[in-house]
């Protein structure tokens, strides 16, 4: 029988990513602040809970896909959360995109309880969440990782990236690339068009040449509203201001994401 899977955060990256799990036959139960979501996964097979905690107390493994770190440590940490819920044997799965040094923290809290911890940042956009195709980056103990391999399957290809926390950090690693590539092109196309050459031939041509990208392969994706630069920068500064914060904690410079990050915010406050 398959095990019993809480996921907590429907999104626009939860939600079908909770839908391939019921699709897949895993009973599943599901949280969220939005009612609309709730009720189109109960639709969709799942069971509805009333809190984080009570999500656990269902689940073998539960897994978290809210926004950042701040909503993970409520999800996780606050009344009635996860960690409150989660019984000795069972297993949280951090799929959100946090700091490393909170799911290790996460971590630390499970074994005292006897609870397992996962990392597993996901990259592929809301696309991949739907085709099952996620580049799913775990962190972890590899027994855990083969215990719940099938199910993340499900989602995607999993990448065993090492300890606790190293899923976390190949996914900023991915991000800082992501979105320094996405500027990068938008400003690219951007200057072709004001040199009067058509979108679609500049896509065309950067597809078939060397500045071809994932960016660029989905740029109808990246550009939805027909326009250069996507319509929400939000997750991209998030993003960015997490690899700059992590890199401080490892004295690092990274000059070229700090421009980034600074132009990102520049972009969503003048959307």
């Amino acid at each position: 029988m398959k095990e019993k899977i809480g996921f907590i955060g429907l999104g626009e990256m939860g939600r079908p990513m909770a839908k391939r799990l019921v699709s897949h036959g895993y009973g599943v139960t599901v949280f969220d602040v939005v009612p609309a979501a709730l009720e189109e996964l109960t639709r969709a097979g799942a069971k509805a809970a009333s809190s984080p905690g009570e999500v656990a107390r269902a689940s073998e493994a539960t897994i978290v896909m809210v926004r950042d770190t701040a909503q993970s440590e409520s999800v996780i940490f606050g009344p009635n959360g996860v960690m409150e819920g989660a019984g000795r044997g069972s297993t949280i799965i951090v799929m959100s995109s946090v700091l490393p040094s909170f799911v290790q923290k996460v971590a630390q809290m499970g074994k005292s309880k006897g609870v397992g911890v996962l990392d597993a940042a996901v990259s592929g956009a809301k696309m991949g969440a739907e085709a099952g195709t996620l580049a799913i980056m775990a962190g972890g103990s590899k027994d855990l990782v083969d215990k719940y391999r099938p199910m993340l399957e499900a989602m995607g290809k999993i990448i065993h990236c090492g300890d606790v926390g190293a899923g976390q950090t190949v996914k900023l690693t991915n991000n800082i690339a992501l979105y320094i590539n996405l500027l990068a092109a938008n400003e690219a196309v951007s200057f072709g068009l004001k040199n009067g050459v058509k979108e679609e031939v500049l896509i065309e041509v950067m597809k078939q040449g060397t500045a071809n990208s994932w960016v660029v392969q989905n740029w109808k994706f990246v550009n939805p509203a027909g326009r250069v630069g996507p319509v929400h920068w939000g997750i991209p500064v998030k993003d960015t201001l997490t690899a700059l914060q992590v890199a401080r904690e490892v004295d690092q410079s990274l000059p070229i994401t700090a421009l980034v990050a600074k132009l990102l915010e520049q972009l969503e406050k003048s959307k």
